[in-house]
Parts: structure tokens; sequence; C-alpha cells
């Protein structure tokens, strides 16, 4: 992976409105041109990471299906081996723990990773 393509995957991590919840369950995505198994590495209400052999390309429209559960998204960037995606419509907390389990329930306020600022120790932003 490039430098660049290293500093884009940075900053869109960065720009994630919600947080992920790390899972490892095994999915499909369905695209026009066919089926891909992957695994799924973190979701969140908007989107989730797949891990694949062949990921599909940036811009790429599919059916994420889960099981019983579909989908429709987006892949938002891609690199060898893996693809983010971003759902259509936010999945709701009640299918984000029907697919992830209970520890999305009990997880509590997760940090907006926006809110950080990137090159500054923690304990230098805390004042006496």
């Amino acid at each position: 992976m490039s430098f660049l393509e290293t500093r884009q995957q940075a900053a869109q991590t960065d720009q994630r409105r919600s947080g992920r919840f790390a899972v490892q369950i095994p999915a499909i995505f369905r695209t026009i041109s066919g089926d891909r198994e992957c695994r799924m590495a973190n979701i969140s209400d908007n989107g989730a990471k797949l891990e694949t052999a062949s990921p599909p390309a940036q811009g790429v429209s599919g059916m994420l299906i889960l099981g019983e559960q579909e989908v429709y998204c987006t892949v938002i960037w891609s690199n060898d081996g893996a693809c983010g995606i971003e759902f259509e419509r936010n999945i709701g907390e009640d299918a984000l723990v029907e697919i992830a389990g209970e520890q999305v329930r009990n997880a509590g306020p997760v940090a907006n990773a926006g809110n950080i600022q990137m090159g500054r120790k923690r304990g230098r932003l805390v004042t006496s």
C-alpha cells in the first residue's frame, strides 16, 4: 500500500459518523457481476468493513447478505483484501444487535474520532 493510500484510508477512518464494533461474521456481497464470499470485520449503523480475496472497486453498489438480512450498500474504499461499504440507510440499533450481538446494546457511547486532535498527547489537553 502506498503512502497516499495509507493517508486516504486514515482520513476515511477519521470521518466515521458512528462507532464501529469488531465482529467476525461470514457474509456475501452481491453485485451485478456475481457473489463474493467475505468476512465482516467491523460494523456500525451506517457501514462495515469486509475482508475478501477480491474486493470490489470503489463506487460499486450491491447487496450485503447476512443470513436473512439484506442491506443495499456502496463500496466507499477498496484495497488489497478488504473494502469499506456504506449502507444506503442507517440500519439502527435493533438490526445491529441482530447482526453483531448484545455487545452493541451494552457498549455505551463511543468517542467521535472527529473530535480527536491528531499529533497531540492526551495528557497535554488536560489542564489543572
